[in-house]
């Protein structure tokens, strides 16, 4: 899906290996791979990844409860915060 050229896209373990050697420097220091790993794989969690120009810049990721979802978190890359993009 395309928002304001932007491309929104449900995340999977392919996009996590692009983002492996920049998660710690470029998404702050709680994101490590295995942690994140985890975070995919668990089935009540949905993560979406925001890309511009084929560059992953930023994601969201979803806890869904029974018949709630809780956003648990929104995660942009350093060079993109603060723009107001939307």
């Amino acid at each position: 899906m395309l928002i304001n050229n932007f491309e929104v896209s449900i995340m999977n373990l392919s996009n996590l290996d692009e983002i492996k050697s920049i998660l710690e420097s470029e998404f702050d220091n709680f994101w490590n791979y295995n942690i994140f790993k985890s975070e995919l794989e668990n089935p009540n969690s949905t993560y979406f990844i925001i890309k511009q120009n084929s560059q992953i810049i930023g994601f969201i990721g979803i806890l869904k409860i029974f018949d709630t979802a809780e956003i648990t978190n929104i995660v942009v890359k350093k060079a993109f915060r603060g723009k107001r993009y939307i």
